[in-house]
């Protein structure tokens, strides 16, 4: 990577996460396989499965290029109360460049049962993260900035986030909806004391999809076919969409494909045995910075405790 492109990088950075920027790409980690774990993205999901999953997640962005982000999570949640309750926690750390944050989600939702095959979740989730940004080693490409220090920054930022989550029971209702305010109360970022205006940009997620089942008979589904659709968006950025599709086959292996216009493409695969599965995805990426990258890797790991083999093993 040149010097030059490598500047370039450490100005991004300092524009994202010190400034009250409109870039929304970078303040919240980006996801590949959110499809299999929704929980991540919307705090009503808590508590709405059957067993207990828990979920670890690795995300490289931009493989091949030096100091490109790089997020882990370790998430997990159970119902309560007759299922109409849910608690949950995330674990998260994300880095990128001379960055970084490192942090915890406490989450607790309820339960509607609207009708015996339909409901909807509301769930509100505590967050509180250290922020970093590692200074030392900044080659500006100007002098005298008042926002750079030279030195090891820190702060502590509280924030929540607030989702509402419809989803179908049932013969017949595999439907699943979602909506998420993120960065509810735009936190102040106290990261330089020569910049007073920082603070967190609140974020939209819309998210909802379909599983459509294939059955050999009234008993076995052979394969299971689900589009769904995301838009992601702030109060300052225009929307972006990823339009996703998923093939499932037997329910223990599946393949899908999502495209985000104007930014990547991405393959992913997975295989489950019993209550274990993994999955795999990979980016291609469309913008410029394919001059410098060959795409970003996303591993996921997950456990469904207590989920009953003999029924349907449905991921969402």
């Amino acid at each position: 990577m040149s010097k030059e492109f490598r500047k370039k990088l450490i100005v991004v950075a300092i524009a994202i996460f010190l400034c009250n920027s409109a870039l929304f790409a970078q303040q919240l980690p980006l996801f590949s396989q959110y499809m299999m774990n929704d929980f991540y993205i919307n705090p009503a999901v808590a508590g709405t499965k059957d067993y207990a999953p828990i979920v670890i997640g690795v995300h490289k962005q931009w493989v091949g290029m030096k100091e490109a982000p790089s997020t882990q999570t370790l998430s997990g949640h159970t119902s309560l109360y007759h299922k109409q309750m849910g608690l949950g926690g995330i674990l998260f750390h994300d880095k990128y460049g001379p960055s970084s944050e490192i942090g915890f989600k406490a989450i607790y939702s309820y339960i509607f049962r609207i009708t015996r095959h339909d409901n909807i979740s509301l769930g509100l989730s505590a967050e509180c993260y250290q922020y970093k940004l590692d200074q030392r080693n900044f080659d500006p490409t100007w002098y005298d900035d008042p926002s750079l220090t030279y030195l090891i920054e820190k702060t502590i930022i509280p924030d929540a986030s607030f989702g509402v989550y419809a989803f179908g029971t049932g013969p017949g209702r595999h439907y699943y909806a979602s909506v998420t305010v993120a960065n509810l109360f735009q936190s102040k970022m106290k990261v330089n004391q020569n910049i007073k205006e920082n603070k967190m940009v609140r974020h939209y997620f819309i998210f909802g999809g379909y599983k459509f089942e294939f059955k050999k008979n009234r008993k076995t589904v052979d394969f299971e076919l689900e589009p769904s659709v995301m838009i992601k968006t702030t109060e300052k950025t225009l929307p972006q969409f990823d339009i996703n599709l998923k093939f499932f086959i037997k329910q223990d292996y599946w393949f899908g494909v999502s495209v985000r216009p104007g930014d990547s493409f991405i393959a992913n695969v997975g295989v489950k045995y019993k209550q274990y599965y993994f999955g795999y995805a990979y980016d291609v990426t469309f913008s410029d910075l394919s001059n410098y990258t060959w795409g970003s890797q996303e591993f996921i790991f997950g456990v469904n405790i207590g989920e009953n083999a003999r029924k349907h093993r449905s991921f969402f």
